[in-house]
């Protein structure tokens, strides 16, 4: 019997103490991953793949058509969705004549892993560990291309572990630690996807490489500011890697993204790309962040200018400052206005009834 035990108490251990492979089964193909969601238009074109799917998310691909999914089948893990309308980008155009040099000095990029169990079949050897997976590689690669361009950069590998639905909570915490200890810049969430191989890796000129998701939150006050940071990402990363950016996806959660106008959620490929070919996007996105932030001007007309005046009009960067936009707090700001105005209201009302009281009684003595 004790055998048997501690048999049982070694098996245990073995499995938290060694990584969980989750899904090797699809680590050799390059076919649809089944336990996802497949999304598919009306007419039955496949639009994308994601591991989780609620009815109102978005997604907007390259092409800047917008799409909205509006039925969901949890059973058959498939979804629909339908065209909704076409995104005007904006416009953006280079600084030919004497471009403007990118002034990185007192930059600051600040980055953390809600998902830091995150890891690659290949590369890795599994695609999901408890504690620092794979996905810390990938983002301390980021760190240094930034460093290496000159901006500061810090990466927190704060363990927000286990990967479930308080992950975002927990990662919360280091969020708002890095923004209030660094003054960031911008703020990134690095994570990897859950989808195929396929709906990552493409052919340009000639070499596979792995694209990145931008996902934005619905659920939060900055969403519409975050979503139109996010469309001048991907308007700039067009001119310089067209072959970069998967989509922007717009999801139902907060990931966060209310502590910053600048605050994106990256998806570095999915667990069944090659780790080494995830590495290498590391460099042109760290190259678009770079020149998109701190080298590329927004006109009075909202069109982009990459090496643009700075003098004359504002970099993204400062385009996109909190003192410049809607405040991040824009809901806590309308809560005030509404308190602030029931009082007011309230103390109207009060003053009118005691007036007309006022009034009635010396009424009634005379």
């Amino acid at each position: 019997m004790f055998k048997r035990a501690l048999l049982i108490l070694v098996a245990t251990l073995f499995m938290f103490l060694t990584p969980q492979n989750v899904v090797l089964a699809n680590s050799l193909t390059d076919g649809d991953v089944t336990d996802i969601y497949q999304v598919y238009l009306t007419d039955g074109t496949k639009l994308f793949e994601r591991t989780d799917v609620e009815v109102g998310d978005i997604y907007i691909n390259t092409d800047f058509y917008e799409f909205v999914v509006i039925e969901v089948n949890d059973n058959t893990k498939t979804a629909i969705a339908k065209f909704s309308r076409a995104i005007t980008p904006p416009k953006v155009d280079f600084n030919y004549i004497n471009p403007t040099p990118i002034d990185t000095s007192n930059k600051m990029i600040a980055m953390y892993s809600t998902h830091n169990d995150e890891s690659y079949v290949t590369g890795d050897g599994y695609d999901s560990v408890y504690g620092a997976g794979g996905i810390h590689d990938v983002a301390k690669k980021l760190k240094n291309a930034f460093i290496s361009k000159g901006i500061n950069c810090v990466y927190d590998e704060t363990l927000h572990i286990p990967h479930d639905t308080s992950a975002y909570s927990r990662s919360n915490s280091t969020a708002k630690k890095l923004i209030e200890s660094y003054s960031p810049n911008a703020i990134f969430d690095i994570h990897r996807d859950g989808a195929s191989r396929k709906t990552y890796v493409s052919t340009y000129n000639g070499e596979e490489v792995c694209k990145v998701r931008i996902v934005v939150g619905k659920g939060n006050g900055n969403y519409q500011v975050n979503q139109e940071f996010a469309l001048y990402l991907l308007s700039v990363a067009k001119e310089l890697y067209p072959w970069l950016f998967l989509d922007i996806y717009f999801g139902s959660g907060h990931y966060n993204q209310a502590l910053s106008n600048k605050a994106i959620l990256f998806e570095m490929g999915s667990h069944l790309v090659e780790k080494g070919l995830v590495l290498k996007s590391v460099e042109p996105l760290a190259e678009v962040i770079n020149i998109a932030l701190f080298g590329t001007t927004i006109n009075d007309e909202g069109d982009a200018i990459i090496g643009g005046n700075s003098v004359s009009n504002p970099t993204i960067d400062e385009y996109f400052k909190d003192e410049n936009m809607p405040s991040k707090n824009s809901s806590g700001i309308i809560a005030t206005i509404i308190v602030i105005s029931i009082f007011i209201i309230s103390g109207v009302v009060l003053a009118v009834y005691f007036t007309l009281k006022n009034n009635n009684l010396k009424n009634t003595k005379k």
